[in-house]
């Protein structure tokens, strides 16, 4: 398997195994990101809106959420919707312990988590 031979010794060492393994733990954390976004995007437009948000807030039982504040902090470049890429800022970063709405943020992250099996190996 040439592909796997990264040092083109014939075999493979503990750290080549660790940076391969590592390599696919990303990508895999990627596509749950992905996947959890479409889960969102249920329009598929590449944004997730406040309508968007609000459904699935309900679907996941989360009751009364102050969206507005969730996504004024986690749309940096204030369209008023999510795209990917502040959607997985907002996954990676996930520090619940500042302010109302960041703790409403790290609850619903920590949901999206769990809903997707994306358990925080920091943690």
């Amino acid at each position: 398997m040439e592909a796997a031979d990264i040092d083109n010794s014939g075999s493979i060492d503990y750290g080549e195994f660790l940076a391969a393994t590592l390599h696919l733990n990303k990508m895999e954390r990627e596509e749950n990101l992905v996947a959890a976004f479409s889960y969102f995007d249920k329009d598929g437009s590449g944004y997730i809106t406040i309508d968007e948000l609000q459904q699935a807030t309900k679907d996941f039982g989360l009751g009364d959420v102050h969206l507005d504040e969730m996504i004024k902090e986690i749309d940096q470049d204030n369209d008023g919707r999510i795209d990917y890429s502040e959607f997985a800022a907002m996954m990676k970063r996930g520090d619940p312990n500042v302010g109302r709405s960041r703790t409403m943020k790290g609850n619903l992250n920590f949901n999206i988590a769990d809903a997707f099996g994306m358990k925080d190996p920091s943690s």
